[in-house]
């Protein structure tokens, strides 16, 4: 099978929609109709069921989704240990993170990176802490950066470091006079909100819960840059780890204070890696990159 089919079997399935795929794939509609088609009368079997949604895998367009997740990735592993052998520094490097990661810390690491590896292309996505695990899992993504917690069997950890989320404020803030910070100072304070759906929700129960719960934000967002610029301008308090605002705590321009919560305390940052596939070589010397200064960002964060 020619790999355009696959890549555009891939992309609908993702979507779940012929228009959205080919939006993404810039190509027509019809093109990707086509090819779909193509490949459900190749194998003698449709693959979707087309629901007024859109296009839904079936068991069958699961099972091929599989498989050719693992045909494209060894192909890609292959083609870059012979770039490697070739001396050449070529490559794809595909990581998933939490919003906050991707405002200073994964930027930095992709320029550092790019100066001795020009030629490498990347894919950096981001999503709720609680699902990056997953996706890393499924193959979506090779690398991943979120808060620890219950992880599959196929993930496992190759670096850590205490990130907690903590308060985040103006240096003006009342708040900002305490050592430690509770849920009850929290509440009569403009908060600003970037999703409803709290980036620690699945670590910390029911305390946490039930204060989120009841949060009645002064600014909801979907942007973490919005929010921050918000904290900064004095506008509310937020919840964040340290790693969302390595530069302005270095500034003054804002204050970070722990909460009074001995398990949102103890929440660390990883990187997760699969244990069922092999990483391609650029994969594995990204991934060294990203360990370290992650170490180097703790010592930093600690002075």
């Amino acid at each position: 099978m020619h790999a355009v089919v696959l890549k555009y079997f891939l992309e609908v399935a993702r979507c779940g929609s012929i228009r959205k795929a080919a939006q993404n794939l810039f190509v027509a509609s019809s093109a990707v109709n086509r090819q779909v088609l193509r490949l459900e009368e190749e194998l003698g079997t449709e693959l979707f069921d087309r629901v007024p949604s859109g296009m839904r895998l079936n068991a069958a367009g699961e099972r091929l989704q599989q498989h050719v997740r693992g045909t494209l990735h060894d192909f890609h592993l292959m083609r870059t240990e012979l770039d490697a052998m070739k001396g050449e520094r070529k490559g794809h490097v595909s990581v998933v993170a939490m919003d906050s990661l991707l405002i200073e810390f994964l930027p930095a690491a992709v320029e550092e990176f790019s100066s001795s590896y020009p030629a490498v292309r990347y894919t950096i996505s981001s999503a709720l802490p609680s699902d990056v695990p997953d996706r890393v899992a499924k193959g979506d993504n090779d690398i991943g950066m979120c808060y620890l917690g219950k992880l599959p069997g196929t993930i496992k950890v190759v670096a850590k470091a205490p990130f907690p989320p903590g308060v985040v404020m103006a240096p003006s803030h009342p708040l900002a006079k305490k050592t430690r910070i509770t849920f009850d100072d929290c509440r009569d304070q403009a908060f600003i909100q970037i999703s409803r759906i709290s980036p620690i929700h699945h670590l910390v129960q029911p305390e946490f819960s039930r204060f989120w719960d009841d949060l009645e934000p002064a600014i909801s967002c979907n942007s973490t840059p919005m929010a921050k610029r918000m904290v900064i301008a004095g506008r509310g308090i937020s919840f964040f780890s340290k790693i969302g605002f390595i530069d302005e705590l270095e500034r003054g321009e804002v204050v970070w204070r722990p909460l009074a919560n001995a398990a949102i305390g103890a929440i660390e940052v990883g990187i997760v890696v699969p244990t069922h596939r092999a990483l391609s070589h650029v994969t594995k010397q990204f991934l060294e990159r990203l360990t370290k200064r992650l170490k180097q960002l703790e010592l930093t964060a600690a002075i």
